[in-house]
């Protein structure tokens, strides 16, 4: 408890801190705390994230009984929705109905399922990623695309919901063209 108050107001004073710092090495020492108190943040939403990931402006879903994520390294997630369980099957079966007072904790079962992202992942802003998803390896995850099934690894997806356009490869090679002709834009 203490630990987590600890977190919030210091992220609070490192991002009002940060607006007057004109120091890149101090710069470069408010970002790993704040990046140590992401971290710290998602642990606490039963979020691992391995090593050199970091994730943006996400939502991950809460409920009492726990939701579980499991992003791998080198992963980007940037502004997007990740629902570990589902509670639309209680509207339908009244075995899944356990207080009649929908505001009561614990009145309803939800469906859980763990989400896996794999290593060096891209998902873009505005996903939504449904419960028991597992994304492979090297994989891009187009700005919003809702992924409703399992991702194959090396490629890159598109839509909702998302579907398969190319081989990782081809995406690679297309930003290394556009590096090469147009540097600027990057």
């Amino acid at each position: 408890m203490l630990k987590t108050i600890y977190w919030k107001l210091l992220l609070l004073f490192l991002r009002y801190f940060n607006l007057f710092i004109k120091s890149e090495k101090l710069k470069n020492r408010v970002a790993k705390k704040q990046y140590e108190g992401m971290r710290f943040k998602l642990s606490k939403q039963n979020v691992q994230l391995g090593e050199n990931s970091i994730v943006y402006n996400t939502k991950f879903s809460f409920s009492s009984k726990g939701d579980h994520f499991y992003i791998g390294n080198n992963t980007t997630i940037t502004g997007a929705t990740l629902l570990g369980h589902d509670a639309s099957p209680c509207v339908f079966l009244d075995a899944l109905v356990l207080k009649p007072d929908v505001w009561a904790v614990g009145s309803r079962k939800s469906f859980r399922d763990p989400i896996h992202i794999g290593d060096n992942v891209f998902v873009g802003h505005g996903c939504i990623i449904l419960p028991g998803v597992v994304i492979g390896d090297n994989t891009i995850v187009a700005a919003g695309s809702v992924v409703t099934k399992n991702l194959d690894s090396d490629s890159v997806y598109v839509g909702n919901p998302a579907r398969k356009i190319k081989h990782i490869d081809n995406y690679i090679q297309k930003y290394k063209s556009i590096l090469s002709d147009s540097p600027e834009k990057f």
